[in-house]
């Protein structure tokens, strides 16, 4: 009877460490099996957890969500060129779901673990290479994370004799000396502003990063993310006042800026670039030491364009629905529906119709736009639905069409937010949206169910959702 006590007592062992071992710890397993930008993020969320206490399973859970974020589909992350969205789904590529931005959260969760393996990490992410764009590109590469994380590094990773030794200098070094693209010329900035180097050391970055402004140029719509709006030029304009403060002179770096303005300004520009760039750099530069750019400095043609396109409905299909859409924000008479009214049966009745019209939207249209204006059709009905069974319908109808839609093979961070916005939305109303979490939690979608499950473990801030709406 020895091996049978044996068996018990092992089979309850097993049974009492089961159910002992925190629900994170299944979900971390779950999440390796997904995709490469969900499992590290994933990772990142559980790693990053305050019961997670272990701290050898904390550094491996860092470590996979590391090696997971190199194989994510965006390579970086963007934003719009000009801050006006293109799109609805340009916020898309703020949920950090690129590569670069996974594997500098890794770096950044390691800082707190293990600064020389995060040194080691952040060495193995590739310098920034980013690839020309043309005027169809509505969104430019944003590689801030990479140079936030790159001083993050120089300041946290280095023991006092590496520091002696001007390692820190080095590595920043490194990037400020070598831009590739104008997007670059802000963060890396930004960078130099915050290292904290001897005033020799500080001067040779900050001239590294001067010689690198006099030979920048790029593609005219990265030019274009580069100027509208005065964020770049403050940045420079910061760095200038630290470069005061150290008594350095800091008229080259800002000459070699305006020279920068002056020749991308001076060069081909997109057709949509509706800018009048003398009044912008005159006006927002922020830099009394310099003179003012002339008008003919540039080429004239350069400083009118045409405006953006309004990105409307493409298909008949679509241009259908949407007014169907308009049918449910006005009512007969030309007069917006009042509250009261959409939580009457005939808008009830009427939202039903538009439902069905859009479950009959086939895929043998165009996927992307199909994809986006359904998603888009549910997001802005949700804001009018009122608070009544309507409201879970919605988001019952919208998490069975992200869990059939094909186009997560293929853009994984579009069709993600949805789900982002369908979970904030979901648990910001656990009474009222009851259904509809339970739905979330057991849907056969392994993503939108690990998020589900996430969200009820470990619920974000509203705050660092709600800018996704």
């Amino acid at each position: 009877m020895a091996w049978l006590r044996l068996f018990v007592f092992a089979a309850t062992a097993a049974a009492v460490s089961a159910a002992s071992r925190p629900p994170l710890l299944d979900l971390a397993d779950t999440a390796r099996a997904q995709s490469p930008e969900f499992a590290a993020d994933a990772l990142l969320r559980i790693a990053a957890a305050p019961q997670i206490t272990d701290i050898a399973w904390k550094r491996r859970a860092i470590e996979d969500a590391f090696e997971f974020a190199a194989a994510a589909q965006q390579p970086y992350a963007r934003r719009s060129w000009n801050g006006t969205p293109a799109s609805p789904f340009d916020k898309a590529y703020e949920q950090g779901l690129d590569a670069c931005t996974l594997q500098c959260r890794a770096v950044d969760a390691m800082l707190e673990v293990d600064y020389k393996k995060a040194r080691e990490m952040f060495s193995e992410i590739p310098a920034p290479q980013l690839p020309r764009l043309s005027c169809d590109d509505n969104l430019v590469w944003d590689v801030s994370i990479f140079y936030a994380t790159a001083g993050e590094v120089a300041a946290r990773a280095f023991n006092a004799k590496e520091n002696a030794n001007g390692d820190p200098f080095h590595l920043l070094q490194r990037y400020a000396a070598d831009l590739t693209s104008p997007v670059e010329a802000a963060p890396v900035a930004r960078m130099v502003a915050a290292a904290s180097l001897k005033p020799a050391r500080f001067e040779a970055l900050v001239a590294s990063f001067t010689g690198a402004l006099q030979q920048l140029s790029g593609d005219p719509r990265s030019v274009a993310g580069t100027v509208a709006g005065d964020g770049n030029s403050a940045a420079i304009a910061d760095l200038a006042a630290v470069c005061a403060r150290h008594g350095m002179p800091a008229q080259p770096l800002l000459q070699a800026w305006r020279g920068f303005l002056v020749r991308s300004l001076g060069g081909t520009r997109c057709a949509d670039t509706k800018l009048n760039a003398v009044q912008f750099f005159n006006g927002s530069m922020r830099m009394g030491v310099l003179q003012p750019i002339a008008a003919d400095e540039m080429d004239s043609a350069s400083l009118d364009g045409k405006a953006i396109p309004d990105g409307q409905c493409k298909s008949p299909e679509c241009r259908a629905l949407g007014k169907q859409f308009v049918a449910l924000q006005v009512g007969p008479h030309g007069l917006a529906w009042t509250a009261a009214q959409r939580a009457q049966p005939d808008w009830d009745g009427r939202l039903r119709q538009f439902l069905s019209a859009m479950a009959d939207w086939t895929s043998d249209d165009d996927e992307v736009e199909r994809f986006q204006w359904t998603t888009r059709f549910y997001g802005l009905l949700f804001q009018m639905a009122p608070n009544n069974p309507d409201r879970d319908l919605l988001l019952t109808r919208l998490l069975a069409f992200l869990e059939q839609s094909p186009y997560q093979s293929d853009h994984r961070a579009e069709w993600f937010l949805p789900v982002n916005r369908l979970i904030f939305q979901a648990y910001s109303d656990p009474l009222g949206m009851r259904a509809t979490i339970r739905e979330l939690q057991k849907c056969p979608d392994p993503v939108i169910s690990l998020y589900a499950q996430l969200e009820r473990l470990l619920p974000r801030p509203a705050e660092s959702l709600i800018e996704l709406l």
